[in-house]
């Protein structure tokens, strides 16, 4: 197998993990950057080289970044994140690596960041200055957290969610991993910044109806106080600063802040992203 000059970090996640099997299905060997405890395996062994890494960890990223020419970058949200990130484009910097394709947020592109834009803003800014090629991508709000309702789904027959009567440009996680490997592979993104949408605008109201047609069972929206959501979070096990973030992210939400489409993915990859009603197809067997 030819040395690996991709680096994905975040390789577990709903996108890097897709990203990965994207690029080994194009033939493009791929270093996996995977947590000390991660017990991750990745399906074509033959063309994934894990590496086991941790951005606090300098000693890690060097090792990480060794020989590496490109780099996938996205991590958790977390209070750190912005000075993580920051790091490793400091550090890569100082190696072979030419460009970065950084997974941020679209909070991150307001003139007052809000909620988890506030940490990606940081590495953001790092990157921009770090004089390596950069690339941007700000996805939406992701198709894949219905999966999380899916229990809610199947039984009653509810879509809770706090966004009010807010239109979204929901996007397909697979089709953000789709735009991640357009820019780390092809030339010409360098310096932009791509907010990525799916192709519709649609509010919850309508994603129910969707849901409902093609699962043949009723499923309606409830729009539950923030209150009652956040209480629902903590009695889940959710930490304070994630449920203070969140909170931020669906008044953003609510107020309009995600309410557009943009041709951003056809751009990077030069055909439409998916749609809700793909997407609950695709999953009918988790909801159903």
């Amino acid at each position: 197998m030819d040395k690996p000059e991709i680096l994905v970090i975040g390789s577990t996640g709903q996108v890097g993990r897709e990203l990965v099997i994207l690029l080994t299905g194009a033939n493009v060997p791929v270093r996996a950057m995977v947590r000390p405890a991660s017990r991750a395996r990745f399906s074509d062994q033959a063309l994934v080289t894990p590496v086991i890494g941790d951005l606090a960890d300098e000693a890690s990223i060097e090792r990480a970044l060794d020989g590496i020419k490109r780099v996938f970058l996205l991590t958790r949200d977390q209070p750190g994140q912005g000075k993580l990130e920051s790091n490793l484009v400091k550090l890569a910097g100082q190696g072979t690596v030419t460009r970065i394709v950084k997974s941020s947020a679209y909070a991150a592109a307001l003139d007052l960041p809000v909620g988890y834009g506030i940490t990606h803003a940081v590495s953001e800014q790092e990157l921009m200055a770090s004089g390596l090629g950069w690339t941007i991508i700000r996805p939406y709000v992701f198709m894949q957290n219905f999966m999380d309702l899916a229990d809610m789904i199947k039984g009653p027959g509810i879509v809770p969610l706090p966004f009010g009567k807010a239109s979204i440009g929901l996007i397909d996680a697979r089709d953000v991993a789709r735009a991640a490997m357009a820019a780390l592979l092809k030339d010409g993104h360098e310096e932009q910044i791509y907010e990525l949408t799916g192709p519709e605008l649609l509010d919850m109201k309508q994603c129910a109806a969707i849901l409902t047609r093609h699962l043949e069972k009723s499923v309606r929206y409830l729009s539950p106080p923030w209150w009652f959501a956040a209480l629902m979070m903590r009695l889940q096990g959710e930490n304070a600063w994630d449920i203070e973030m969140r909170k931020h992210l669906f008044k953003m939400v609510r107020e309009g802040g995600e309410a557009r489409i943009t041709a951003s993915f056809e751009k990077l990859c030069g055909q439409k992203p998916r749609s809700f009603s793909d997407f609950v197809l695709d999953h009918r067997d988790i909801f159903a």
